[in-house]
């Protein structure tokens, strides 16, 4: 499988028009990414394990200086000590939460730096291998299951690389690299494709501006849900109390968390929006219909449904964020089945995983 699949041989007659040594080197990018993205999955790892219970000691120690210290100017200025800027220094200041952030260990910002570093690697090695694939087919290269796969999981990559840094983001990096890193294998291993041209019904500009729309709305919601189950974990640690020795007591509050999830899983939704009318107009101009009730179609339609109320859910009195954010996890598992169940195994116009 590892050979065939390097060197691009087909078990049948080759594209004269595709560029096998392109698609070998596109091919050997990718394993290559997915050795680093390997690696950074375990720097990410020991990045959580370095963070957690000696900065979270750290924030103890320094919550309850900081704590001494704002009493004593309340009492040097003569303000009562049982009154409510009491209670507001008990419970802490500049954070949802209440705890006071401390800077992480040595050896936490350690391996989070090499955590960045071979992440960008990775990802500079799979757009590498979308590149030289789209230059071996003279394409976009998504035109079936494989090439589609490893696009998200590129974008996703992308996203969160050009990110991680300036938000601070290294916590989020095993969620994010894991599910990249699973995407890549399922690409090769279950999903590959011999680099092809693409059937007519797919020779379309707006195979550029759906699918690549499509792509990014995936890539988005993706750390959406990242950032949802973190949020969920650290909403439940809240509840059962602050302990000692977890890494979850070190990032920021759920409800900081929660806002950054439905942020971005709002965007995903905007760009999944613009996703079904562009597929809607392109299967007027293939199909002269704008609505066939294609399995693709309805299931595209059912995950906008889901994140729309997502949002209403989001925006509603009364709804717990805890429970409009499970509705946002749904939808994104509707959009698992949609790409793998849907694909595989219902016929229709959009029969195009080159797996059949």
């Amino acid at each position: 499988m590892f050979a065939e699949v390097l060197t691009a041989t087909p078990a049948v007659d080759v594209d004269p028009t595709v560029s096998t040594t392109l698609v070998g080197y596109s091919n050997l990018a990718l394993y290559s990414a997915m050795a680093v993205f390997t690696i950074a999955m375990l720097l990410f790892a020991a990045h959580l394990a370095a963070l957690g219970p000696e900065r979270v000691e750290r924030s103890a120690a320094g919550s309850r200086g900081s704590t001494r210290r704002r009493s004593r100017e309340l009492v040097g200025a003569g303000a009562p000590t049982d009154g409510p800027s009491q209670d507001a220094v008990r419970a802490g200041e500049g954070d949802d939460d209440g705890m006071v952030a401390a800077e992480p260990s040595p050896r936490a910002r350690k391996s989070a730096g090499t955590a960045l570093t071979v992440t960008y690697l990775g990802t500079a090695l799979v757009v590498a291998s979308v590149v030289l694939r789209g230059v071996a087919v003279m394409r976009p290269p998504w035109g079936n299951m494989f090439e589609f796969a490893v696009a998200g999981a590129a974008a996703v990559a992308v996203v969160y690389s050009a990110l991680a840094k300036r938000n601070k983001w290294e916590w989020l990096g095993l969620f994010v690299v894991g599910p990249v890193l699973l995407t890549l294998g399922l690409a090769l291993f279950a999903f590959y494709t011999e680099a092809a041209e693409l059937v007519p019904a797919l020779r379309s500009v707006w195979l550029v501006i759906h699918v690549t729309v499509a792509i990014l709305a995936i890539g988005v919601m993706t750390i959406g849900f990242s950032l949802g189950i973190v949020y969920l974990a650290k909403k439940r640690r809240e509840e059962k109390g602050m302990g000692k020795g977890s890494f979850l007591e070190t990032l920021p509050s759920a409800a900081r968390l929660e806002r950054t999830a439905y942020g971005w899983n709002m965007v995903g939704f905007i760009l999944w929006t613009f996703t079904l009318i562009a597929g809607a107009i392109w299967a007027q101009k293939a199909w002269s219909t704008y609505w066939s009730w294609d399995p693709k179609e309805v299931w595209t339609f059912v995950i906008w449904v889901i994140y729309a109320a997502y949002m209403h859910a989001r925006a509603t009195a009364g709804w717990e964020p805890r429970k409009a954010t499970w509705i946002a996890l749904a939808g994104y598992v509707c959009v698992l089945l949609n790409f793998t169940v849907v694909n595989l195994y219902a016929s229709g116009l959009h029969s195009y995983s080159g797996l059949k």
